[in-house]
């Protein structure tokens, strides 16, 4: 059993200089569930919500948040450091002129995420008021039946580069919805590259890629938003370390899985544990 107050990292209150305490076990699931729902069709925020304690202190846990949102941007882009590779050689090529592939996933990348980022203000509401476990549970459960309609529906004859600039704004938009507490972000995103006929491993990929600016902005907000409030330890950068791990190992298993099976085994968590969670809050 881990030391009560081993590992501590500590955010000083506005105005008051006090401060909150968080157990190093506090980072390690934080980061864990963050790193595993993050980069998987899943999403973290009802997985979060299962445990009370992280739930009564969300607001303080920010900073853990944080870190870990970094980590996950990271290990995405080190999986397709490939993409990222190409990526940056075709905006080279495009400064001297010459177009290609790697340019082009850019620009489908940026317009892809410019829905969420657009429409953000727009969720702050949900995002700020999200209705406590009843939207979390609800979204994961809807959701998860849209990915498993979805996934079994679509056809698997497109690629990233066959959506084009149009169909990955489309993807973007629906994408957006994620900002709601349960939809999951790499969920919504399969969903609706399935539903555009791409195929499993496209339609994961392109779901990825697209989040790794969103967590990396997200994860710069949240530093920004506690300046002067943040005090940076080891301990935030073993979430991130953590979350790396998480996440890296997440997708990789993800990954390999779609080559030759579906999402149904994401989908089917996602309707088991919402309507669980449904329960729950209504049988009593």
């Amino acid at each position: 059993m881990l030391p009560a107050r081993l590992g501590e990292w500590y955010i000083a209150k506005a105005g008051t200089g006090d401060g909150t305490n968080v157990t190093l076990l506090d980072v390690v699931l934080v980061a864990l569930i963050s790193g595993l729902g993050e980069a998987l069709p899943l999403g973290a925020s009802a997985h979060l919500a299962l445990l009370p304690a992280m739930a009564a202190a969300a607001d303080q846990r920010a900073a853990v948040a944080a870190a870990a949102d970094l980590g996950i941007a990271c290990a995405l882009a080190v999986y397709f450091w490939r993409d990222m590779a190409a990526m940056g050689l075709g905006l080279f090529r495009l400064a001297k002129g010459r177009s290609d592939s790697g340019a082009r996933l850019f620009f489908q990348l940026l317009i892809g995420t410019l829905p969420a980022a657009l429409l953000g203000s727009a969720f702050a509401h949900f995002a700020a008021h999200p209705g406590g476990r009843t939207m979390v549970a609800a979204a994961m459960l809807v959701f998860g039946l849209f990915l498993l309609v979805a996934d079994r529906l679509g056809m698997t004859v497109r690629r990233i580069d066959h959506l084009g600039l149009a169909g990955t704004f489309a993807v973007g938009i629906l994408q957006a919805a994620a900002l709601i507490p349960g939809v999951a972000r790499v969920g919504v995103a399969i969903t609706a590259a399935r539903l555009m006929g791409c195929e499993r491993r496209e339609a994961a990929r392109l779901a990825l890629l697209l989040s790794i600016p969103l967590l990396a902005s997200s994860a710069l907000s949240l530093v920004w938003s506690l300046r002067g409030h943040l005090v940076v330890s080891a301990d935030l950068a073993g979430a991130a370390a953590i979350a790396f791990l998480a996440a890296l190992a997440a997708c990789a298993v993800m990954m390999a899985w779609v080559r030759r099976n579906s999402f149904a085994p994401f989908a089917v968590w996602r309707i088991l544990l919402g309507g669980a969670m449904l329960i729950g809050i209504f049988w009593r």
